[in-house]
């Protein structure tokens, strides 16, 4: 039997699930090849020339929100030259508080993840760490398995973005996303033509789409 080829996805969002914010952002990015990506920020921020009166943050500290917006738009250049697809979701909260739980994460995963599960079935997925007890992970996980298609092979990590190339790309990916529902932040479109589907949905339709799947 001929080894399965992995596609590598990290996922990682922008906004707040229990504030009363109006949208919400998951972004994905792909490739097959993530060795390509490993120090994309790395040169980024080499190049970007930034100077600071105090010792230079680690690489890894580096984050859409504590970025200037040069070297924001130098690291979504290097991506948009780069072997990746995005995945975009944009859930519209119209200013309710969701509750930041396991299952509420969980559906917002799979209606992002639903975008690619047909066209790569065979994921090692990353997400940003956001749950620490075992059983928040293990609800999250079960969820998501559970709606995988069958001939696929889906693995799951909950990382560190700092320490994880894939899902920080999608931590800037996903900020500038949600910058340009929330403000009209042009950035994103540096990287328009990676963006495969770009889902925008309201909340309540979301879940009430994923819970009546479970039934």
């Amino acid at each position: 039997m001929p080894p399965v080829t992995l596609a590598y996805l990290g996922l990682d969002e922008s906004g707040s699930l229990p504030a009363d914010t109006s949208l919400f952002t998951l972004a994905g990015v792909l490739t097959y090849r993530p060795d390509a990506i490993r120090n994309l920020i790395r040169r980024a921020v080499v190049h970007s020339g930034k100077r600071l009166k105090r010792p230079r943050p680690a690489i890894s500290e580096f984050k859409w929100n504590n970025a200037s917006r040069r070297l924001r738009s130098d690291v979504l250049g290097r991506v948009a030259r780069t072997d990746v697809e995005i995945f975009t979701l944009t859930a519209q909260k119209a200013g309710r508080a969701i509750e930041d739980s396991p299952d509420n994460y969980a559906i917002l995963v799979c209606e992002a993840l639903q975008a690619c599960w047909g066209t790569h079935p065979n994921l090692a997925l990353a997400i940003d760490r956001r749950f620490t007890s075992p059983t928040q992970v293990a609800v999250l996980n079960t969820f998501v398995y559970r709606h995988w298609p069958a001939p696929g092979v889906l693995s799951i990590s909950h990382v560190d973005s700092q320490h994880n190339p894939l899902v920080q790309l999608a931590d800037f990916v996903a900020g500038s996303v949600y910058a340009w529902h929330k403000a009209g932040d042009d950035t994103v479109k540096l990287i328009e033509s990676k963006i495969s589907v770009a889902i925008v949905e309201d909340w309540p339709e979301i879940k009430r789409r994923w819970i009546r799947a479970e039934k």
